[in-house]
């Protein structure tokens, strides 16, 4: 297994090479702490060779969206989590639901002994990259792999409930189980123990994405289902319009980065004061103004501070913003005085 690793020239390298912001990454180390184990569910099914997917490319100084098979997208995702890991020096496992010639059962990064999960075949993010770079074929046995995470985490329970921790498990997916009720009756035997489900849909095809919404109705425990990048970014932004829903953001939440507020973000409009908790958490920085007590004075520091960060690809105009918007946030502050403020 991957010794440890040094973490802050890790969190060094993510700013560098990703343009995470700094308070961004450290919610990332920190939420390790409750999750010190992320399992992805990764769909190697035939149709994942489908189109439908988008990715996020850098050519010289631009950024540009193009399209990509759901296949593609979703090697995005599991390499930047790969790499994230290996950065952060915490442990993220990969089962692909069909075998492949490399294997099916992968594990990256440090394994501090937390979980009683055994390991994959360890590897570094050449390898995921090699293993996501094979053609996928077969069926979507969901109810197996989830039978599978079961088996494995049940033994290590007790531990997890013990030290107030949970395993982050994330289905990467564009279709339905091959057996729905079973596949039912093992998500809500999974939910029993210390686990955080996330649904990352690979698809914008109606019937699953309605099979998913209505699978968290069945559920007793929440379930978190993330579409693609472009597609949070798309449901945010007419509820949240101050905000730029960024790569870094979607990739942290896939990690399993979690906080009420992101789920927020595209269901409701949040008060000045939630939205300067954001952009502290965001951008790193210690203790913004009161928007609604000092509107100047958090605005003039809010921009200081996303002068110290670098700005973030915006998916639904193309271009690098800043990852906050001050006019929205002025606009808001100043129409909500005297009434109930929320920024919108």
């Amino acid at each position: 297994m991957v010794p440890p690793v040094d973490v802050a020239a890790g969190m060094e390298s993510l700013k560098r090479t990703h343009d995470f912001p700094p308070g961004l990454l450290r919610s990332m180390k920190n939420s390790t702490e409750a999750f010190p184990l992320r399992i992805w569910v990764v769909d190697n099914s035939g149709s994942m060779n489908s189109s439908g997917g988008s990715r996020i490319v850098k050519s010289g100084a631009k950024m540009a969206k193009v399209s990509a098979t759901r296949w593609a997208e979703l090697g995005d995702s599991v390499c930047m989590a790969a790499d994230i890991s290996l950065k952060l020096g915490v442990r993220t496992d990969f089962n692909l639901l069909n075998g492949t010639p490399r294997g099916q059962f992968f594990t990256c990064g440090h394994d501090d002994g937390r979980t009683s999960v055994t390991p994959g075949v360890p590897c570094d993010l050449g390898n995921i990259k090699a293993v996501m770079g094979e053609s996928p074929r077969g069926g979507t046995p969901l109810t197996e792999a989830i039978e599978r995470i079961i088996t494995s985490v049940a033994p290590g329970a007790d531990k997890l409930r013990t030290h107030g921790q949970q395993v982050a498990v994330v289905i990467a997916t564009d279709g339905l189980p091959n057996d729905p009720a079973s596949f039912l009756r093992k998500l809500q035997e999974l939910q029993a123990l210390p686990v955080w489900l996330i649904v990352r849909l690979c698809t914008d095809q109606d019937s699953v994405v309605e099979y998913w919404t209505e699978l968290d109705k069945q559920l007793e425990a929440p379930l978190e289902v993330l579409d693609d990048l472009h597609g949070e970014a798309k449901e945010i932004a007419p509820v949240s319009p101050w905000l730029t829903y960024g790569p870094p953001l979607h990739y942290a939440r896939e990690f399993g980065c979690k906080n009420k507020l992101f789920d927020l973000l595209d269901e409701t409009k949040l008060l000045p004061s939630q939205a300067k908790e954001l952009a502290e958490l965001i951008l790193g920085c210690k203790s913004l103004p009161e928007p609604e007590v000092d509107a100047k004075g958090f605005l003039e520091e809010l921009k200081l501070e996303q002068d110290r960060v670098p700005g973030v690809f915006h998916p639904l105009k193309g271009l690098v913003t800043p990852w906050f918007d001050p006019k929205t946030f002025a606009k808001a502050v100043k129409s909500g005085k005297g009434g109930s403020c929320v920024v919108c």
